[in-house]
This record gives C-alpha cells, structure tokens and sequence, in this order.
C-alpha cells in the first residue's frame, strides 16, 4: 500500500472511524455509533489507511482485525483525541471568563488523598480554574506528561532517566488495611511475623512497594499468602472490607476509609517519598508554580495530621 501524501494532515473524521471500530469490534456497530452508513465507515477507513500506507484492519473473512501498526496508531489517536477534547474545554472555560484547564495525573492514594485536598483550597484562592484530574498509574504519567497531556503528575519516588522535573511533596509510611472487626486490628503495629498465616492483598509484582514488601517478607522468613493482587489502593480498600484479606499499601486518607476498614502501622517502617513531575523545561506556567506551592503546604498539613487510626476505634 503506496502512501498518498505523508505530510497531509489526518481527516478526524477518518481517524473517529478507525476509533469506532476499534471500540465496538465491527463496522456495522460503529456505523451506527456515529450515524454514518456502514460503507460510508469502510470508505474512511480505507482512505485513512491509503494515507497512512498501512494497514489498520487486517481483513479475515467477515472480521476486522486490528494489525500492530494499527493498534500503536490508535493508541496514539485516542489520546491525540482526548487532547482535542481538553482544547475545546479550555477554549470553553476562556470563554466563559476562566482561567483555563490544569491537567493532574495521580495514583489512587493521592487523587484522592493530597490532591482532592489540595484542588479545596487552590479553587478557593483561584476559583476561575479549572483542575483535570485523573488516576494514573506511574508510567501512564510519565507518557502524558511527555507527550504534553498532562500538566502535574504525581506518584511515588524514585524516578530514573525520565527526562522531567521531580519536585517532592511528601512523604508516608505503608500501612496495613484491615476488616475492623479482624482480631488483628486490636494491635497498633502489624509485621511480616504477625501476617504469616494471613490472606494478603498486595500490589501487582514488579511495583516499588511490593519489590521492598517482598525484600522485607523474605529477610524476615515469612512466606506471603497471596489472596488478590491488585493495581489500585481503593480496590484493596474494597476487598478487605468484603473480607478476602489484609491489604499492605500506600496510606490512604482516613476519612475516605469505609467504617469496616481501619489501619495500622506496617513494621519495620516502610516510608516512601510522593513527588510532584512536570516537564522538565523552562515554560511551565504560572499555574502549575502555583499548584505546586499549594500541594506543598497542604502537604504539610496532611503530614502533622495523618496517622493510622488507633486501636478501639
């Protein structure tokens, strides 16, 4: 297949096609997703591909299979459509009279802990800002962040070779997570012997936390029982109030823990350090120096006033 014109720019309307397609599984379903006939579909995708020089569907029998190539570059087109789909938020926020859009990416236990705090009072100081955020996992950020899709980013240190700005904010200690009426929430400190002969929900294998739980699981002695492995901290919250277990995890805030879940001490101490990431260049806007003076001082506050709930609660 001959490349038409390499430096045309792409039709959206082609590409929302291939998207369609990609999402719905068939020609027929995304045909009627966007209100076009089901040939009107095939055309634009094939005139994308004849554009494009490859192709995105391989055709087998009556299936449109999504080739490599295709899936890198609507990998790639989703997320140049979600950037159109910021653009024309922030030129409606403009125009309303408000100061733009702040994209945020953060992991679970920030979104909802230090960043949820933290968008409170810099709306009330700001209040013609508008703040995007969104839970992202580390690498996810690091992507959008590159790619300019984000604003901030914010997850666990360390960072290596990224090519961005890191600013840390704060720093917490890992916790246990348990059924409040679990025998072992009458304790104020849980260690690997204490959790020997306990279901555990951890965090996926190759994460930074269960790479130094299972170092300190494995200088200890003690064997790991693994009832769920899970890739987000309010997923854990979620299976140990249900029951299946005792989650080892990033702190979350207590008041965001349902009644059955409380938390207690992981020991030895485990404490990670939380970082603000933003490109690393000299054009960062006044928004964003602002944003990050908030996080930092209500991190400061999270830091006096956090600590895992006690016994008897």
């Amino acid at each position: 297949m001959k490349n038409g014109n390499a430096n045309r720019p792409l039709d959206l309307l082609q590409l929302r096609a291939a998207l369609a397609v990609r999402e719905t599984g068939t020609v027929t379903r995304a045909a009627g997703d966007l209100g076009l006939s089901q040939p009107a579909v095939s055309r634009l995708i094939g005139a994308l591909e004849t554009e494009l020089g490859f192709l995105i569907f391989e055709r087998r029998a009556k299936r449109m299979v999504l080739s490599e190539r295709g899936r890198q570059f609507l990998d790639e087109g989703q997320s140049a459509m979600r950037s159109m789909a910021r653009l024309g938020v922030v030129a409606g926020e403009l125009r309303r009279g408000n100061h733009g859009l702040l994209r945020i990416g953060a992991i679970a236990p920030l979104a909802v802990g230090l960043v949820a705090r933290a968008v409170a009072v810099h709306r009330r100081a700001w209040p013609k800002m508008t703040i995007d955020v969104e839970t992202r996992g580390r690498e996810a950020q690091f992507e959008e962040l590159r790619a300019g899709r984000l604003d901030i980013g914010l997850a666990a240190m360390p960072f290596a070779g990224t090519g961005l700005r890191v600013e840390p904010v704060m720093d917490a200690d890992v916790v246990c997570l348990l059924h409040a009426d679990h025998p072992l929430a009458r304790r104020a400190a849980l260690g690997p012997a204490d959790l020997a002969d306990e279901s555990l929900v951890l965090s996926r294998p190759g994460s930074i936390i269960r790479h130094r739980l299972d170092d300190i699981f494995r200088q200890a002695g003690v064997v790991q029982r693994v009832a769920a492995i899970v890739d987000s901290t309010p997923v854990a919250i979620a299976l140990v109030g249900l029951g299946t277990g005792i989650g080892v995890m990033h702190a979350f805030p207590q008041d965001a823990l349902p009644p059955n879940v409380v938390t207690r001490r992981f020991r030895p101490r485990l404490s990670f350090t939380y970082a603000m990431i933003t490109q690393d260049d000299d054009t960062r806007s006044a928004a964003i120096a602002q944003f990050g003076a908030t996080l930092r001082s209500v991190a400061r506050t999270l830091h006096r006033t956090h600590r895992p709930s006690r016994p008897g609660r």
